[in-house]
């Protein structure tokens, strides 16, 4: 018994040791937990102090004191939320974390990826003053590199403005070029709306050549086997694209006759240039109204007052939509006896080629008495022959430039040729001919002491190297050598000219960090000489380095922003919207705008003018502005300026005849760019005018000229969808994209594909007037009087100008002038009257909005309304 009291008294005793052995631990667990909160506390403050002393060196404090009780996310937040503290204070703006990320990122060589409105060029500049006034980096120490002189002036006024006098250097590299060679004569290159130096001196070249007759022979023998080539075929080859995407791009390919038109199909192709060598005029997708839709056959020649003959080619022939629709405009034109109609189709131009298929077209266009005697080829080539030159010399020009920026000597050319597998003889000639005007350029360059820019770069570049590092400008001198941070901005536009500058600048100062910014899904520069595997391969180029994202949008409501990424789904960072506000995205499709009888008489043949006055009436009522943005300067509608139809029209005419219907107040409202010009820039609203193939994307035919520099249709395509992305994210509030039906580019296709789009619906946006100019006058029968009211008078209401138009009301209808209009007097008038049984007549204004109704019986009319 006393044995088992003393076990347990002794198991006792072990518990209450074991107790205070763990009551021990547990406080000396709390205090090493408030020893190393204590510590972490004084590490915190040590590096608020750092941040605050001593900046630049704080990365160096926290490796080799603050790992072991700092996590590095711990660190990146007190230093971010520093950044966007100092920031606030002192230049009185509130970054986001992602961009006091980039302004704080001080080590190393930075990639920073800002998404369009996500703050690119402020966090640039702010950077910059970082830097300078916390930092204590001098001045002349950083460098601002621009790519054009409107971004670098904004750069400088925005620094001016926190710093007064004592600012960076801020250039464009062309500047800074400038500053380092200071070439004795002048440079040659084109201001965008003055002086055209380069071109005058590249054309001076080719007329040169122009006036040897064996080149000019040559050039004659290009141009017009370049016109009849079937690029599309050429185009495909070995194009490794899957069938179904070959087939969304396949509308968007180069088909350009010999008139200068471009065509659906290389059928079509083939019919405009056989009418063109016969001298047999036609219209090209003439406009017809036909079941309320503007229908446009392909081809129509006139041989009278409405009658002649309608070409259509049934290029989508076996698709049952296309079919059903192809049968409808046979029965179509057997129902107009005034015009003989040929049907053409890709199977026998497939199978029989391009001379039988010009035998049978011609045997056809004969047999309804049309002459077809073929011009002779110097005919032709009379008749192309200006446009046919003027096209040469900017193909020329483009390849010249081209060789420029990629700093290529005529060995070089020669030997890039020479490798080079040509798809056709057509561009084999074409290499021969630019060979020879390269060569030309280069020796009058010599010859002259001039130079244009890309030769002032690779110049800078040599100088650089040879270790002449200072450069001098009336703002001041600096050395390359001194400097420790260069910041440069949109570096997706860097190409391999900027290249060279930078790196000989990096061999004479390795210490020199740099900051690009840039945005990889706006690069839409390609087609002069930028190059995106400098920003894709950064890492390579620029070692160690990090990269950095600014995601979000300030700029566009959430609609707009999504749409901006679903379009560049997979492709990188999506952006995120900042603002809470959906905003609108409308397709509006003018395949479906019915216009007014007043519209189709005030805009005959025009569908484009009537619908944009439509949107920016109800745009400017709202008190928003509004840009009309179009992927080329010109519009692939057609467009009525008074005296018929015109397409390919410029963009400034076409905003000078929607501005004409404005009032004079408003006018500033509405403004119109190229999507190009536009990038960068905002608005309330934006239109885009042109999301057809042919224009989103735009293969151009000049390609063909340039697969020497490896451009491949790939590489074109993903740039034209860069684009589209800018012409998107233009918005702010409201995007509209103009397509039509069945013509939709394959961009628009792809996002249809991917989400839903609202489709726009006309009846909101009425038709636009500035006062009631017309009276519109419909006769129709009266409910549950059947049809014979109005079948009886058809004849007088036909002499007395009516017609007959089922839109929303079966009637025939009359538009007369306002002024001076009396309901009184028009029954006076109206000779149809005393044979009317039956019969409802209806007025309407300009909007269509109902003015009287009257019910009309044997002579006897009776107001309703």
């Amino acid at each position: 018994m006393q044995a088992k009291n003393l076990e347990r008294e002794r198991y006792k005793t072990e518990i209450r040791k074991e107790e205070k052995r763990e009551l021990e631990k547990q406080e000396a667990k709390r205090k090493e937990i408030a020893r190393r909160r204590v510590e972490k506390q004084a590490l915190v403050m040590s590096l608020k102090e750092q941040f605050e002393q001593d900046f630049l060196n704080a990365d160096n404090l926290y490796q080799a004191q603050c790992t072991e009780h700092i996590s590095f996310q711990e660190y990146q937040a007190e230093k971010f939320s520093y950044v966007q503290s100092w920031v606030k204070a002192n230049l009185n703006t509130s970054p986001d974390l992602e961009q006091a990320a980039a302004i704080g990122a001080v080590e190393g060589h930075i990639q920073v990826v800002a998404r369009a409105g996500s703050g690119k060029t402020s966090t640039l500049v702010n950077r910059a003053l970082f830097l300078q006034k916390h930092c204590g980096v001098a001045p002349n120490e950083i460098l601002l590199l621009a790519f054009n002189r409107k971004a670098a002036e904004e750069i400088r006024e925005r620094l001016t403005l926190q710093l007064q006098s004592s600012i960076p250097h801020v250039m464009t590299f062309h500047a800074l070029a400038y500053a380092l060679v200071h070439p004795e004569k002048s440079i040659l290159f084109n201001e965008p709306d003055g002086q055209q130096n380069k071109a005058k001196a590249l054309q001076t070249v080719i007329d040169e050549y122009r006036r040897n007759q064996d080149v000019y022979e040559k050039i004659r023998v290009l141009m017009m086997a370049n016109f009849r080539e079937d690029w599309e075929r050429i185009a495909w080859g070995g194009y490794d694209k899957s069938p179904e995407e070959m087939l969304r791009y396949r509308r968007s390919l180069p088909r350009e006759g010999l008139d200068g038109n471009y065509y659906k199909s290389f059928g079509e192709k083939v019919i405009a240039n056989f009418l063109l060598e016969h001298n047999i005029t036609y219209k090209y997708e003439r406009n017809f109204w036909w079941n309320e839709i503007n229908y446009r056959p392909d081809f129509t020649i006139l041989t009278g007052e409405n009658q002649g003959i309608v070409i259509e080619y049934f290029g989508l022939e076996g698709d049952p939509d296309y079919d059903i629709m192809s049968e409808q405009k046979r029965e179509y034109w057997q129902n107009h006896p005034n015009w003989h109609f040929v049907e053409l189709s890709p199977t026998s131009l497939r199978f029989e080629g391009v001379e039988d298929f010009c035998a049978l077209l011609k045997r056809c266009l004969e047999s309804y008495g049309m002459k077809c005697d073929r011009l002779t080829e110097d005919e032709i080539w009379t008749k192309i022959r200006l446009r046919a030159i003027d096209r040469f010399t900017k193909v020329v020009e483009g390849f010249i430039q081209r060789c420029r920026k990629l700093s290529l000597t005529s060995e070089k050319l020669a030997s890039l040729v020479d490798n080079h597998k040509c798809a056709s003889d057509v561009e084999q000639r074409f290499l021969e001919l630019a060979q020879k005007f390269y060569q030309s350029y280069l020796q009058q360059l010599k010859t002259t002491g001039e130079d244009d820019f890309d030769g002032l770069m690779q110049k800078a570049a040599v100088v650089i190297a040879s270790g002449q590092t200072v450069f001098r400008r009336k703002s001041g001198t600096g050395d390359l050598k001194c400097l420790r941070y260069i910041l440069i901005d949109e570096y997706q536009d860097f190409s391999e000219l900027f290249h060279h500058l930078i790196e000989a600048i990096r061999q004479q100062n390795p210490q020199a960090q740099f900051f690009c910014v840039g945005d990889d899904w706006q690069a839409i520069n390609g087609f002069a000489g930028s190059d995106l595997r400098f920003y894709q391969n950064f890492a390579q180029f620029f070692q160690a380095s990090q990269k950095l994202n600014i995601a979000t949008n300030y700029r566009s409501a959430t609609s707009i922003v999504d749409i901006g990424n679903t379009l560049m789904q997979g492709l990188g960072t999506p952006a995120r919207a900042h603002k809470t506000m959906l905003g609108t995205v409308e397709i509006a499709d003018i395949g479906q705008f019915n216009p007014t009888p007043k519209e189709q008489e005030d805009h005959p043949g025009d569908n484009i003018t009537p619908t944009i006055l439509r949107l920016v009436n109800k745009i400017i009522k709202d008190g928003k502005n509004v840009v009309l943005l179009s992927r080329k300067n010109s519009l692939p509608w057609d467009v009525n300026y008074g005296k018929g139809t015109s397409r390919n029209s410029s963009l400034d005419r076409f905003l000078k005849l929607v501005h004409s219907y404005l009032p004079e107040e408003s006018r500033n409202a509405v403004s119109i760019s190229t999507s190009h010009k536009y990038k960068g820039l905002q608005n309330d609203v934006v239109i885009i005018l042109d999301a057809v193939p042919r224009c989103y994307p735009l293969i151009h035919p000049d390609l063909m000229f340039s697969r020497v520099f490896g451009d491949s249709i790939e590489q074109v395509v993903d740039e034209e969808r860069r684009l589209f992305y800018v012409a998107l994210t233009r918005a702010v509030e409201h995007l509209f994209i103009l397509t039509e039906t069945k013509n939709l580019s394959p961009f628009l296709e792809e996002l249809k594909s991917r989400k839903r789009i609202n489709l726009l619906d006309w009846l909101d946006y009425p038709p636009f007037v500035g006062s009631i100019q017309r009276i519109t006058v419909k006769v129709g029968n009266q409910a549950g009087k059947g049809g014979n009211g109005t079948y009886a008078i058809k004849h007088l209401l036909n002499a007395e100008g009516y017609s007959w138009r089922t839109i929303e009301w079966s009637a025939w209808c009359c538009t007369y002038p306002a002024q001076d209009f009396s309901i009184q007097q028009y029954f006076d008038n109206a000779q149809w009257i005393s044979h009317a049984y039956g019969i409802e007549v209806r007025f309407y204004d300009d909007l269509e909005n109902m003015l009287a109704k009257y019910l009309v019986d044997q002579g006897q009319y009776i107001a309703v309304i």
